[in-house]
Order: structure tokens, then sequence, then C-alpha cells
């Protein structure tokens, strides 16, 4: 049995620093490892940023004035994030340290034929459905429909990568008050910061630029096996 899930291919220097700190953490580590952690989600967030805000941007073609609201966006989080992540891994215990490290192994996949490592996180079948379904909505001359079904699918998505690349490690993490704070805020900028790219961009995509983006964003949607961890 499969599931659909929205993956992006992690690069060799993501994948090998995470696998490093995923066996160290379960083989028996004696001490957090704060640099390691700040350098890995770094280097996640810079990649998650560029597969799901400036590939998608370039598969679109997008104006040089619009491209430039996509790179400010990705500013935006990316302040944001490092704030969080700079403070809260100098803060975790060791027992934060291996949940972490649970954490990173439960979103990533093998690609098949030795094509490397997919960062993913399962959505739902109704969801996968309507991502796969807009390059037909284009196909078919329904622009108005696509681009509605557009924007309402890249606003849950949003929503989907939200919950599982900062509300479900937060959980998992056992922040204390003051960690959990700092945290609300850099997931409350990334999610304003989204949803206003979503609503001030897709309107003003034309047929060729919305063709092209749902075709991106069903390049996403891809069926793993549930792996056994």
């Amino acid at each position: 049995m499969t599931i659909p899930h929205v993956a992006f291919l992690s690069s060799e220097t993501l994948h090998s620093k995470t696998e490093a700190f995923i066996n160290h953490m379960q083989g028996g580590a004696s001490k957090p490892e704060p640099k390691e952690i700040e350098a890995i989600m770094g280097i996640f967030i810079d990649e998650a940023l560029h597969s799901f805000m400036v590939r998608a941007a370039e598969a679109a073609g997008l104006s040089a004035s619009m491209f430039r609201v996509v790179n400010m966006t990705c500013q935006t989080i990316s302040k944001a994030t490092s704030l969080v992540i700079g403070r809260s891994a100098k803060k975790m215990d060791l027992e934060q340290n291996k949940a972490a490290a649970q954490y990173m192994d439960t979103i990533r996949q093998p690609g098949s034929q030795g094509e490397g490592w997919y960062v993913a996180f399962p959505v739902s079948e109704s969801m996968a459905l309507k991502g796969n379904n807009l390059p037909d909505l284009c196909a078919n001359g329904e622009y108005d429909e696509a681009r509605r079904e557009l924007e309402e699918y890249l606003l849950d998505i949003t929503n989907e990568t939200i919950r599982w690349y900062f509300e479900e490690p937060m959980a998992l993490l056992g922040f204390g008050p003051v960690l959990r704070k700092l945290a609300s805020v850099g997931v409350e900028t990334t999610r304003k910061a989204s949803r206003s790219l979503i609503h001030n961009l897709v309107p003003k995509l034309d047929n060729d630029q919305l063709t092209a983006s749902a075709q991106y964003q069903a390049s996403m949607l891809m069926a793993f096996a549930e792996r056994q961890r």
C-alpha cells in the first residue's frame, strides 16, 4: 500500500548530515549536538524554501517584479526560522536531540533506483487528487476553475507544511514556555508570509503561468510505501 506525499529531493549534503546525526543519536550519543542540529535545520529550511517557493516561481516563469516578491517572502521566513533554530538548538538536552533525530527520520523517504532521498510528508487522498487534477483543468481550458483550485490547494499545502515542519517537531521536542512562544512567532510569520504570497500572486498568473504552476505542484506529489523504521 502506498500513501500520497508532498516531497522534494534532498541534497546529498542534507541527507548525509541528517543520516549521520540520526545514526549517532540512535547509537548511544552521550551529549547534545546543538551545532549539528542548527546546521541541519538551516540547510533543511533553505532547501524547503527553494523547492516550495523559488523553484515553483521559476517553473511558472514569473516576471522580475513578481519574483522579487517571492524572494522577499523567502527572506522573511528564513530570518524568522533561523532565529527560532538558533535559540532552540542551544537549549535542547540529549533526550530532545534524540527526539529531533526521530523526527528527522519520519520525514524522509528513499527514492527508487538509487536516485537519493526525499524530504516528504503525507497528505490525504482528497488533497492529492486535487493537486493531481490541476494540470487537467488547465489542459481542458478551465482556467478560472484551475486558478481557484490552485489557490485553495496552495493554502491547504501551506497548512500541512507548517504542521509537519513546525508544529509536529515543536510538540515532539516538548519546548518550555519561552521557546514555545518564540517558535509560535516563527510559525505565524511563516503562515502569514506564505498566505500573503499565495493571495497576491495566484490571481496575477496568466494562463501559461497557471498551467506551468499546476504542473509543478502536481510533480511534487509522490506515492511512497509505508517505511519500516
